[in-house]
């Protein structure tokens, strides 16, 4: 399994409903979650199937904290949970988004590496989806989740409908932005952008 990346076609498709819940669809999870924790360099905080070239509405979330204490045991093992969304769809969400510009909340996609800036989201969202048991069986859920979980299901929301968080730069006239040697360096040629 391996991440693809922009421009490849299946970013840019609304993703297909999940209609059989298998072994095979079990199997799949399993190895979106394994490629989401064996990602280094950048880290990813969550993966959909478009990212892996599936056109299925699925994707996995790593629930990770804002503010992370190297020391502390409890948070570095909250950080390996992980979550599946099948089917997900946004049911309710805040009247307000957010557009946080400080580098540390930049966000960046694996499918589009190097590549980083700043993106307005609700500050909280409430999704309905299905999940998978540890037995396979099919659960109905509702949840909501505010912050940088909230984000990150944005993120990957837009994902299963095709669309990248470089679209948002492109449609909002936001900056995108490199690394290199360590500074952040704004993107002054952006029509790079707009080929993805």
């Amino acid at each position: 399994m391996e991440i693809i990346t922009a421009p490849h076609p299946t970013l840019r498709l609304v993703a297909n409903r999940v209609e059989k819940f298998d072994k095979r669809l079990l199997k799949f999870v399993a190895r979106l979650e394994k490629q989401l924790l064996r990602q280094k360099n950048p880290e990813g905080v969550g993966l959909a199937a478009p990212q892996v070239n599936k056109s299925w509405q699925i994707f996995i979330m790593r629930h990770v904290q804002e503010q992370q204490d190297q020391h502390d045991q409890h948070q570095e093992k909250n950080q390996d949970r992980l979550t599946a969304f099948i089917n997900p769809i946004i049911i309710d969400h805040s009247q307000n988004k957010t557009l946080l510009k400080a580098p540390e909340h930049f966000e960046g996609c694996l499918s589009v590496p190097e590549i980083y800036g700043p993106v307005p989201r609700w500050e909280w969202v409430t999704i309905k989806y299905q999940s998978l048991d540890s037995a396979g069986k099919v659960e109905e859920r509702t949840e909501k989740y505010q912050g940088f979980l909230a984000r990150i299901i944005q993120h990957e929301y837009d994902h299963l409908q095709g669309v990248l968080f470089t679209d948002h730069l492109l449609e909002q006239d936001l900056p995108a932005y490199i690394m290199e040697k360590d500074q952040w360096v704004e993107l002054e040629d952006r029509t790079i952008l707009s080929k993805f």
